[in-house]
């Protein structure tokens, strides 16, 4: 009787990983080419390591399901609740391997290696839906990319049935996007865009280009207010005088208080305090995506590269796609071995230095006690990736941000930083009105953590002792105007998406998304603002995001789409987790993203049918100018066109030096004034001009003075 040896065969997400196994659990096992050029697998002794090329399948196109679906409908489109799939072509080898692998009579076990989360349980799913399995399958939930993790997490594997839930998640979410993005893009299309201009939609894309929309229009709305502020000075117990400042003053009480504030003695309160703060917690991945951007300037887009690379291909990170922002009970026990693999490596000495030397522990609210499996926990340096002989490897931004995320873990071991704030104000009565006047500052007592990410510059105040009369010193006026709020950079976006909770009304839509974490997650919303750009809905100029033309008309044209608001993905990312954690069916899911396209549909076809310009007459050109023609130049009759500050001509470099700035004495000059006065030569009466010399508003028409070539004061009363 032939006696036939039993393997294992482990199946990774990636050929990476596949190669990290081998390395870990059995190092001499041998490089087997399945098909040419690039589809290997690795056989030894007890195990055969198999890898998959992320998604093997796919959802079938809608026309490749059902006829039905060919012409593009403002409907419902043909598909059965289990949404058919297909191979992935360019990676179908990969699952042929794969296929007869899992053939074989001497595997008596199949372990799940993807990666540990909703798409790599979603990644096996499609794929053991095509396989015929007759021996027990296992899973692997790999938190690190070290030999010591991975061997670890082999000898913890559970049985994927653990497992189904999750997997069911995937599906959903799978299902979901593809049905919102699928019946959104052909329904909008159909009713408002047409050949050649696709209106794509998406459950986080739309809502998040809303989210830019709706900034844009408040911009846009926004009516600047001048409003003055006095510096008071009076004496201290110092030489140097303090300065106490008004709250905000309109012109009449300005003028009357800087008369008056000479006459007067200034009694003094003071409140002083010291409040003690913790560190921020360690790093999910919004978080180091946001930091990345207003740190070091890098794009969402190449922050998430360079993670998966310091995690992958490195080791040096643990998963990159997490939000969860602290460590396991069971990881806490090994933080010194990762304080020790930094030890001298030439990036934080001083900081590993104070950590060895004074013996300091990791703080508890960087832990989670809470009993069970977490899914992921905070993105740390591992104590395996070495370093040492891996840092000289690195990029210049690799370096970066994989010191951003050891510091962020360093300052973990100190304990909270001593903050003294102090407050000091005086109060006077003035034409029956009571007007304060104050100031505060603070003074770090004790660094701690704020050595390792950077003590703010403290703001000092002359002392003062509390509840006496100092005389008065001088006064200044400080005229102001209230500006707009700014647009979304990348970081600030990625902290909308994650709090949009911030930018609705309904209480209960505030709590469903705070409890959802915003739209989308910190894996997918880099993707999220790439497809963004690529479809023409937003532009970025430097590091700030502009809408374009075909976004703010979307905004228009579909007012109450819920595709437009946050609350369709945060309904849904809620019911996803309620799959997940096993409380709401598949089914039951699905039946609620049916009700979700009806509303959908009914709102498009009700709504006017007016045409959404199409991307293509709005891109970033290489000066990142916009391509939007106001006219032509009334000095030299070359196109006129719109940056952050002016109106410009676009003949500058042959000399026309002609534009109209888009603020003219603290008026912001509105696209629709600048188009006047470049077709007519000048413009109506206009309100909110502020003179300096008066401290008054004033009104006035513009026009163009030809032998000037400027844009002056017209204040004819005819």
């Amino acid at each position: 009787m032939e006696v036939i040896p039993i393997k294992k065969l482990i199946i990774a997400e990636k050929p990476n990983v596949m190669r990290e196994f081998v390395h870990a659990l059995d190092s001499h096992a041998k490089s087997i080419c399945y098909a040419k050029p690039y589809v290997y697998y690795y056989e030894g002794k007890d195990y055969i390591f198999a890898a998959a090329n992320g998604h093997l399948f796919q959802a079938k196109n809608p026309e490749e399901i059902s006829m039905n679906n060919k012409k593009w409908d403002a409907k419902k489109l043909d598909i059965p609740e289990i949404i058919p799939i297909k191979i992935n072509k360019q990676y179908a080898q990969s699952f042929y391997c794969l296929k007869e692998l899992v053939k074989r009579k001497d595997i008596d076990e199949i372990i799940v290696a993807t990666d540990p989360d909703r798409e790599g349980q979603l990644i096996w799913e499609l794929i053991a839906r095509n396989l015929k399995i007759n021996v027990p399958v296992t899973r692997i939930w790999i938190n690190e990319w070290t030999e010591a993790s991975l061997i670890k997490a082999f000898h913890g594997r559970k049985d994927n049935k653990a497992y189904q839930n999750l997997a069911d998640a995937g599906l959903a979410r799978l299902q979901s996007d593809y049905l919102i993005g699928m019946t959104g893009t052909r329904v909008h299309t159909v009713c408002f865009g047409g050949y050649k201009n696709v209106i794509n939609e998406g459950r986080v894309q739309s809502p998040t280009r809303y989210l830019v929309g709706t900034l844009e229009k408040t911009i846009m709305n926004f009516k600047p207010e001048n409003y003055h502020i006095i510096q008071l000075q009076t004496g201290s117990d110092e030489a140097e005088a303090m300065t106490l400042l008004s709250h905000k003053l309109d012109t009449k009480e300005s003028s009357g208080l800087l008369e008056v504030l000479p006459s007067y003695q200034y009694e003094i309160l003071k409140d002083v305090h010291k409040v003690s703060k913790k560190g921020p917690k360690l790093y999910k991945t919004n978080d180091i995506l946001m930091d990345a951007n207003n740190k070091l300037g890098l794009s969402a887009e190449k922050t998430t590269e360079i993670l998966q690379k310091l995690y992958q291909d490195y080791a040096l990170t643990t998963y990159p796609r997490t939000e969860i922002q602290q460590i396991s009970i069971s990881a806490s026990k090994e933080v010194m071995k990762i304080v020790n693999s930094l030890e001298g490596v030439g990036l934080v000495d001083e900081i590993i230095d104070e950590i060895k030397s004074k013996h300091m522990t990791f703080q508890k609210h960087l832990i989670n006690f809470s009993e069970g499996e977490m899914p992921h926990e905070a993105i740390t340096p591992t104590y395996e990736g070495n370093p040492k002989a891996t840092l000289s490897k690195l990029s210049h931004d690799e370096r970066n941000v994989y010191e951003l995320i050891v510091r962020r873990f360093l300052q973990g071991f100190y304990p909270e930083a001593i903050i003294e704030e102090t407050k000091v104000a005086t109060v006077i009565s003035y034409s029956e009105k009571d007007y304060t006047f104050s100031n505060s500052g603070k003074i770090i007592v004790e660094p701690s953590w704020m050595k390792v990410l950077g003590v703010p510059r403290d703001t000092y105040l002359p002392a003062i002792t509390d509840r006496k009369t100092y005389p008065y010193v001088n006064s200044l006026l400080e005229r102001k105007t209230t500006k707009p709020p700014s647009r979304f950079t990348e970081a600030t976006l990625l902290n909308a998406m994650e709090n949009a909770a911030r930018y609705v009304e309904d209480s209960s839509s505030k709590t469903i998304l705070k409890k959802s974490k915003g739209i989308g997650t910190g894996a997918t919303r880099n993707e999220i603002i790439k497809n963004l750009y690529k479809s023409g809905f937003i532009i970025k100029k430097g590091k700030t995001i502009y809408p374009t033309d075909k976004l703010m008309q979307w905004m228009e044209i579909l007012p109450e789409s819920p595709l437009k608001s946050p609350q369709m993905t945060a309904d849904l990312e809620s019911q996803l987790s309620e799959v997940e954690k096993g409380t709401l069916s598949f089914h039951n899911f699905m039946n609620s993203v049916n009700n979700q396209l009806d509303e959908l549909i009914k709102v498009a076809l009700s709504s006017p049918k007016t045409s959404i310009v199409s991307s293509s007459i709005k891109t970033p050109s290489k000066d990142t100018h916009s391509l939007d023609s106001l006219g032509n130049c009334p000095i030299c009759g070359k196109p006129m066109r719109e940056n952050s500050k002016s109106f410009y001509c676009t003949g500058y470099k042959e000399g026309c030096k002609f534009s109209i700035w888009k603020e003219i004495k603290g008026k912001k000059i509105s696209k629709r004034t600048a188009e006047t006065l470049i077709h007519k030569g000048y413009t109506g009466k206009l309100k909110g001009f502020y003179s300096d010399k008066t401290g008054k508003d004033f009104e006035a028409k513009l026009k163009i003075n030809k032998s000037t070539q400027k844009v002056e004061f017209d204040f004819d009363k005819r």
